[in-house]
């Protein structure tokens, strides 16, 4: 029995609004190990393909996010808090919080990522 798969090319035949389901799709991919084999997991890298109907600022920009604890830094965190904004459903805070950085690092979305 054929295993069916939903692509982006799935997506994109499928109407939606004054578009396609693909125009309001977000996909993310990210590494499961960090920056190296034995990682401190200071740097991840994720690839946002899409721009939620809009409401993300991809437009094909490359992000990079000042180093560990470096002024601009921002976690993780910030980068689901920007999905959540995304879907519609704010969130200032998610997941743990590192100690040793500032609390602000891990609040809101991305800066100029979402807007």
């Amino acid at each position: 029995m054929p295993r069916s798969r939903l692509t982006m090319k799935t997506l994109e035949s499928i109407p939606e609004g004054d578009g396609s389901m693909l125009d309001r799709t977000v996909i993310v991919y990210l590494s499961d190990g960090a920056e190296t084999h034995h990682s401190r997991c200071y740097e991840w890298p994720f690839v946002v393909i899409g721009n939620a109907g809009g409401r993300l600022k991809t437009n094909g920009r490359y992000i990079q996010i000042p180093n560990y604890g470096r002024t601009g830094h921002q976690t993780i965190n910030t980068l689901y808090n920007t999905l959540m904004h995304a879907a519609g459903t704010p969130r200032n805070d998610f997941g743990s919080l590192d100690p040793n950085l500032d609390e602000d690092m891990h609040r809101g979305p991305v800066q100029g990522l979402f807007g």
